[in-house]
Order: structure tokens, then C-alpha cells, then sequence
């Protein structure tokens, strides 16, 4: 009955430790990443999609095993029952392991029903340009800002025609006021989505910024142009380009949403 008594113990431990490290081993891979204590493809790729899985089975295999222990001896033993520490320990095993294969399932499926692409822009048959010094600060191993040359790597089809389809609301958003106004509306939006303006130009009526993924530190950077129209108004189009990876999983048509949603709101009449 002791030996019986300690696998069970032995279990709860089991269970309750992944339950602990599974999560931390996931912020430290994206946080890790962030912060420059390792490289994204180790976090991402090594730490996250290669070993991740098998700590997430590990949960919930272990959760499972605890749990049933802790049936069978409340059963069978019933003058030895478990602490509540031990079920919570098993059903948090679970739920961690059982989340997290879920979540990871879900990704991968959200991934197979958008094109892998990483580019997007509102003006697909002009894009806006980035400077030559943001070109720079991407780095040699950053994924190429020349537009016209890409395709979907999936179906070989043109970037634009391929956006079109996938993201058919991403369009310029064209507003009632002076240029000078749009250009500083569009400027204060992008600070308060928490993008990083690294080039403003008044004169140019445009600017570049980066944001940051709080996982993994991933940079996207985005270029914002103001263009006059002839009849008065103005016409505002983004561009967000990924700097590494080949799907962004629809994270930079996502961040033109958001952009064009709260730039619309500083204009309430084009509502």
C-alpha cells in the first residue's frame, strides 16, 4: 500500500511541477527572444515549436496519470486521501497541457487558411517607399522591401493579386482635411498604437516607424504616406512590412486595421 501511496505522491509532484515550468518555459522563450538573451529562431523555433510540444504532452500525460491516481486511491484507500493541493495540482497539469496543444492547433490551422505572406500595404498598385536609412536599419538578413519582385511563396501568384483576396478591407483611408492635418493625425495615431517613429517628414507628408511584438521582440516596420487630392481632402495609405519570417500569420494586416480604425475616428464625418 506504501508503494501505491508513493507513486501517487510521486505523481502529484510530477504534475504539479510542469504545471509550474511548461509556462515559464514559454515566457522564457519569447521574453528571452525579446530581450536579446537569445536569437528569435531558438526561441521561436528550438525552444517553442520543437521542444514546446513535448512539454505540452508531458502535462497533460502526467496531469492525467495524477489524477487517476487520485481517483483510485480516494477510492481504494480512502483513509489516505489526498491534500486539495495535489487535485488542483493534477487538474492544472491538464488544463495547461490540454490549453496549450489547443492553442497550438489553432495557430497552425489559422496558418494554413492565409497566404504566407508578410507584406501589406493599403496602395497595392503604388506601395508607400521606405528610406534608404530604415532599409539599413532593417539589416542584411531582414526580408526584402521590394515589393514588385514578391510573390506568395504557396502559389507562386503576384503579392497584390494575393492580398486582394485575403485581405480585401485593407484599403487607403481617405479623409476631409488638409494634408497637413491628416499627416498629423496619422502621426499621432501611430504613438498611440505604441509604433516607434523613427523619420517624420512634414514636408514630404510622411513617416516611418517600427513596432514591436511583446513575444519574441519580432519588428515590423511601417511607412505612412499623405497624398493631396485634387478636389480637396486627403487619401492616407500604410504599409507594414515584417522583418523576418515568411507568414506573419495576419499580424501586419491586423496592425493596418487598427491604424486606419482610430485614424477614421479623428475624422468622424467620413464615418
Amino acid at each position: 500500500m506504501n508503494i501505491v501511496l508513493t507513486i501517487r505522491t510521486g505523481l502529484v509532484w510530477l504534475a504539479g511541477l510542469t504545471a509550474v515550468l511548461v509556462p515559464f518555459w514559454f515566457a522564457a522563450a519569447g521574453l528571452g527572444s525579446r530581450f536579446g538573451l537569445w536569437d528569435w529562431r531558438f526561441g521561436l523555433g528550438t525552444m517553442t515549436r520543437e521542444i514546446g510540444p513535448n512539454l505540452l504532452f508531458a502535462a497533460l500525460g502526467l496531469g492525467v496519470l495524477a489524477l487517476i491516481a487520485l481517483i483510485a486511491t480516494a477510492v481504494f484507500v480512502k483513509e489516505r486521501r489526498a491534500s486539495i493541493g495535489g487535485w488542483i495540482a493534477a487538474v492544472c497539469a491538464i488544463v495547461i497541457g490540454a490549453g496549450g496543444l489547443w492553442y497550438a492547433a489553432s495557430v497552425s490551422a489559422r496558418a494554413g487558411e492565409i497566404p504566407p505572406i508578410h507584406d501589406i500595404t493599403t496602395d497595392t498598385s503604388n506601395p508607400p517607399q521606405f528610406t534608404a536609412s530604415l532599409i539599413t536599419r532593417r539589416g542584411e538578413d531582414a526580408n526584402s522591401v521590394d515589393y514588385a519582385s514578391k510573390t506568395d511563396p504557396r502559389s507562386g501568384r503576384p503579392l497584390p493579386e494575393v492580398q486582394a483576396e485575403a485581405y480585401p478591407d485593407i484599403q487607403p483611408v481617405t479623409v476631409d482635411a488638409t494634408p497637413e492635418a491628416a499627416y498629423g493625425a496619422a502621426l499621432g495615431v501611430a504613438r498611440e498604437l505604441g509604433w516607434t517613429v523613427s523619420t517624420e517628414s512634414g514636408q514630404e507628408l510622411m513617416f516611418e516607424a517600427t513596432a514591436t511584438t511583446f513575444w519574441y521582440g519580432f519588428r515590423d516596420d511601417i511607412v505612412v504616406r499623405v497624398t493631396p487630392l485634387t478636389g480637396g481632402g486627403s487619401v492616407v495609405d500604410a504599409r507594414s512590412v515584417s522583418r523576418v519570417g515568411v507568414s506573419d500569420l495576419g499580424a501586419n494586416a491586423a496592425r493596418l486595421r487598427a491604424f486606419s480604425a482610430r485614424l477614421r475616428g479623428r475624422f468622424p464625418e467620413q464615418n
